[in-house]
C-alpha cells in the first residue's frame, strides 16, 4: 500500500499490518523490531540480520529479498517522495542468504535505524505486491501484529496474530471525513480523524483526547541573505515581535498548537513546554532592537511571502500586525500554491511562510533535512560550517544519549540565528469514544494499542 507521511489513517492502517526493521523506544532509542542491526567502523554500511520467527500473514517468512524490495520500492519515488528523499544517502541495497540485508551510505550516519523504524518504510512480501499491481488478489500479506480480511466493500476485518493489543479491529472505509465523523457521532466508530472544520463537533461528544501533536507544522523563514535582514538584531527582533499562540488561535483553532523549537512535541528531545532559541512575544525588546537595526527606517518594505490558500492567507494577515506593532512596514505578497514551493527555493524571498514535515519520530530526519547548507529542502538559507558540522557530528554520534543532547544544543545554535521562527505544529485531528482508554496515537501517525481496553 502506498502510504502518504501526511495522512494518519493511512499510517495507523500502515502500522497495524506491516512491520518495521527497527522501533523506536520511549526513550527515542532505535531498537530491533524484525531485525538486530549493527554498523562497520565508519557508519557507512549497516547489517539487518532477520529475526528468523519473522513472517507474513500467509505464513512466509520474511526474507532478505523482501525487505530490499520494499525499501527499493521506496527509493524508486526520487524526488517526488519524502520518504525517498529521506533516504537520499543510501548507495545501495544488497542481501546475502535469505536474512542478511546490507544498506550502504554516501556518508556516515549512526541513525539509519531511527529512520527505518518509520511505517513509512514499512517491510512488504514482494509476491504479494507483485501480484496485486497485475491485477490479482489485492489483499496485504502483511508482516505486522494484524492480518486483514475484506468484509464487503467498506469494511477491513483485523486480526491480532501476534503482539499484544485489541484482538479483533474492525476498519469501515468511508469516501470522506466527514462520512467517517458522522458515523463516529452516530456511535459506530470508537476512533476516526475528524474534519477541521468539524474538530468543535466532536470534541462536544468526545473531548479533545484525540486531538495529539503530529510532526508537522509551519515556520517563517528569515532569509538572511536579502537586506535587512542580514542584521541579526533585526531577526531577534522578528522573533520576538510574534506571539505564536495568537497565530493559532486566530487561525488554526485547536488542530494546531505554537511551535517553541523545531524538534516537534511527541518527538523524543522535543521541547515540550519550554522554548529554545528567541521566543516571544516580548514587544518592547522587539521595538528596541528594530530601531536599533533600522534608525532611519525602511527604504522600501519587507515582504512577507504565503501561499493562496485561506489559511495561509490568515496567517499572513496575523504576522503582518504583530511586525507591524514593533515598527516594520511589511508587505504580503501572495501567490498561487502551485507555484510557491518553488519560488521559496530560489532566495530573495525575505519573509515566508513555510511546512514542514518529519518523517521519523526523531531529530535526525529533520534538523539535518532542515538547515544543512547542502540540503535541497533547506529553504532557510542557512548556511553556516559550524552548524555544518554540528548536525553532522550529531549523526554520526554513535551513543544515542549523547546524540539526543547534541541534536538539542544544534537546535539552539540554529535559532538563536533566527534563520527561522517556528510558528506551530499541527494535532492529529482525531476523536476517541469515551468508553475507550489507552488508546495512543503518536506523533508520527502510529498508534500504540497495547492499554487499550473498552468500558474499563
Amino acid at each position: 500500500m502506498a502510504v502518504s507521511p501526511a495522512a494518519v489513517s493511512q499510517i495507523a492502517l500502515a502500522d497495524l499490518l506491516y512491520d518495521t526493521l527497527a522501533t523506536i523506544d520511549d526513550a527515542g532509542v532505535a531498537q530491533p523490531n524484525i531485525a538486530s542491526f549493527s554498523a562497520n567502523a565508519d557508519l557507512t554500511v549497516w547489517r539487518f540480520e532477520l529475526d528468523q520467527d519473522a513472517s507474513f500473514a500467509d505464513g512466509t517468512t520474511v526474507t532478505a529479498d523482501d525487505v530490499a524490495f520494499s525499501l527499493e520500492r521506496v527509493l524508486a519515488g526520487g524526488r517526488g517522495s519524502l520518504p525517498a528523499i529521506r533516504l537520499e544517502r543510501v548507495a545501495g541495497i544488497s542481501t546475502s542468504g535469505t536474512s542478511t540485508v546490507d544498506i550502504a551510505l554516501t556518508e556516515p550516519s549512526a541513525v539509519l535505524p531511527e529512520l527505518l523504524s518509520s511505517p513509512l518504510y514499512a517491510i512488504t512480501a514482494r509476491e504479494a505486491i507483485e501480484r496485486a499491481s497485475s491485477g490479482g488478489d489485492p489483499t496485504p500479506n502483511g508482516s505486522g501484529d494484524y492480518v486483514a480480511t475484506f468484509d464487503g466493500d467498506d469494511q477491513v476485518r483485523l486480526e491480532r496474530r501476534s503482539g499484544t493489543g485489541p484482538a479483533t479491529i474492525e476498519v469501515d472505509l468511508f469516501d470522506d471525513e466527514d462520512a467517517a465523523l458522522d458515523a463516529f457521532l452516530d456511535g459506530d466508530l470508537d476512533w476516526t480523524v475528524t474534519p477541521a472544520d468539524r474538530v468543535g463537533e466532536a470534541s462536544e461528544v468526545a473531548g479533545a483526547g484525540g486531538m495529539v501533536p503530529f510532526h508537522g507544522g509551519l515556520m517563517l523563514g528569515v532569509d538572511s541573505a536579502v537586506a535587512p535582514l542580514g542584521d541579526a538584531g533585526l531577526r531577534r527582533g522578528i522573533a520576538l515581535a510574534i506571539d505564536r499562540q495568537a497565530v493559532v488561535d486566530t487561525v488554526f483553532g485547536p488542530t494546531a498548537q505554537p511551535a517553541r523549537g523545531v524538534i516537534p512535541s511527541g518527538v523524543s528531545g522535543g521541547v515540550g513546554e519550554g522554548c529554545r532559541g528567541v521566543c516571544g512575544p516580548s514587544r518592547g525588546e522587539a521595538e528596541e532592537l528594530v530601531a536599533t537595526a533600522l534608525p532611519d527606517g525602511q527604504d522600501q518594505p519587507i515582504r512577507l511571502l504565503v501561499d493562496d490558500s485561506d489559511s495561509m492567507q490568515g496567517v499572513a494577515a496575523v504576522l503582518e500586525k504583530q511586525l507591524t506593532a514593533v515598527g516594520l512596514e511589511i508587505e504580503v505578497v501572495s501567490l498561487p500554491i502551485e507555484t510557491y514551493e518553488g519560488l521559496i527555493a530560489t532566495g530573495q524571498q525575505q519573509l515566508f511562510v513555510y511546512g514542514w514535515l518529519g518523517v521519523a519520530r526523531s531529530p535526525s530526519t529533520l534538523l539535518p533535512a532542515l538547515f544543512d547548507s547542502a540540503s535541497p529542502d533547506n529553504v532557510s538559507g542557512l548556511a553556516d560550517p559550524a552548524v555544518d558540522a554540528a548536525l553532522r557530528a550529531a549523526r554520526v554520534e554513535p551513543i544515542a544519549s549523547v546524540r539526543a543532547a547534541a541534536w538539542r544544543d544544534v537546535e539552539v545554535a540554529i535559532l538563536d540565528q533566527v534563520p527561522v521562527v517556528p510558528l506551530l505544529q499541527f494535532r492529529t485531528t482525531g476523536v476517541v469514544s469515551p468508553r475507550v482508554t489507552g488508546f495512543v496515537v503518536r506523533a508520527d501517525g502510529s498508534l500504540d494499542l497495547d492499554e487499550v481496553s473498552i468500558d474499563g
